[in-house]
């Protein structure tokens, strides 16, 4: 973690003056970060992980530059006495951003669920032309990725406990893919996406956004990833404890604030057929892997644990291939309209 020694060091190489105050940051868990108060202001001190290389946060800080001159609501970056963005100190990769004021989401704001969408919109119209990083890779929502995480835990479960279960797992990608085959997943329009859209990444001063935050895992896939994160991270309908049986959803969707979410971002930039019939995909391929992944990432875990997991998978898959076609129809009303109009 980072020490008040090592922010002091850090903070030598920028002109905010002495430090006054020193908190451990709210949100994070793969970088370290630390809330500081200078003279100068409140910032935010960050210590990138190692994983990113010195390549990948030039080009974060190249994003972060691009949307803040075309004032999109997020952090700025602050340079060092040097000009640069980046501080290296002992091989270790520092950054320093102005602290954004504000809260939490609240999902009993409608007022914060439509600017979700809508700023999510913004921010894709504002990469329109922002260059892909260049590491191109499987598309994250594909139902090949679910087939790929059963191959690792069938060769993990030697005593077969969760065979029965990765085989329905099986079954679901290969009916998925069915539904949204490779071409079809491949000519949906793509985007610089955010890649991280959950309520730990946005800030709000009531109902408005005032930082989308967190662009580590952007990259070059279909825009409706950002749209499908962004469903299940701010119009989750929470169940009773009891019914969550371990899994890492709180629940299904809220079919009202998935309409008021969808509306919101199509009203700025419409959506494609293809895209509204592509998303109840990709938004069960999401809940599929996530759960699969919390399986592989606990392997400590007891056959009893992870087939509980597995099984809140199965429940989600289960209320979306109920809930599908009305979701498309709401979420076609509200958007494919638009499009026909803009078109005309």
């Amino acid at each position: 973690m980072l020490t008040s020694s090592d922010i002091t060091h850090v903070l030598s190489r920028y002109n905010l003056g002495p430090v006054e105050r020193i908190a451990a940051a709210g949100h994070g868990f793969v970088n370290e970060t630390a809330i500081v108060v200078t003279k100068c202001g409140r910032f935010v001190v960050r210590r990138n992980h190692h994983r990113f290389s010195l390549a990948a946060i030039c080009y974060r800080h190249r994003l972060i530059d691009h949307l803040c001159q075309r004032s999109f609501p997020t952090a700025r970056l602050v340079p060092n006495a040097g000009g640069s963005t980046v501080t290296i100190i002992d091989g270790r990769i520092y950054e320093v951003q102005e602290y954004v004021h504000g809260t939490d989401f609240d999902p009993h704001r409608p007022g914060q669920i439509a600017e979700v969408g809508a700023t999510l919109a913004c921010y894709h119209q504002a990469v329109a032309e922002f260059p892909p990083p260049g590491n191109e890779t499987l598309p994250r929502y594909a139902p090949a990725r679910i087939t790929a995480l059963t191959e690792t835990l069938y060769e993990r479960d030697v005593m077969g406990e969760l065979h029965a279960d990765l085989a329905w797992y099986d079954s679901r990608a290969a009916a998925l893919r069915s539904a949204m085959p490779d071409q079809v997943y491949t000519a949906l329009p793509r985007i610089l996406i955010h890649g991280d859209m959950h309520p730990d990444n946005v800030r709000f001063a009531g109902d408005r956004v005032v930082a989308l935050l967190d662009f580590d895992q952007v990259e070059h896939d279909a825009r409706i990833v950002d749209l499908a994160d962004a469903l299940v991270g701010f119009t989750t309908r929470p169940l009773p404890s009891e019914a969550t049986s371990w899994g890492v959803f709180r629940g299904p969707l809220d079919i009202a604030q998935t309409i008021t979410l969808v509306c919101s971002y199509g009203q700025i930039a419409p959506l494609l057929p293809g895209e509204v019939a592509a998303l109840p995909v990709l938004i069960e391929v999401l809940w599929l892997r996530s759960e699969l992944g919390r399986v592989i990432s606990t392997p400590e875990g007891a056959p009893d644990y992870h087939a509980a997991v597995l099984a809140q998978g199965k429940r989600l898959s289960a209320w979306m291939q109920q809930h599908a076609s009305t979701l498309i129809d709401h979420w076609s009303n509200a958007t494919i309209g638009r499009t026909g109009a803009l078109a005309a």
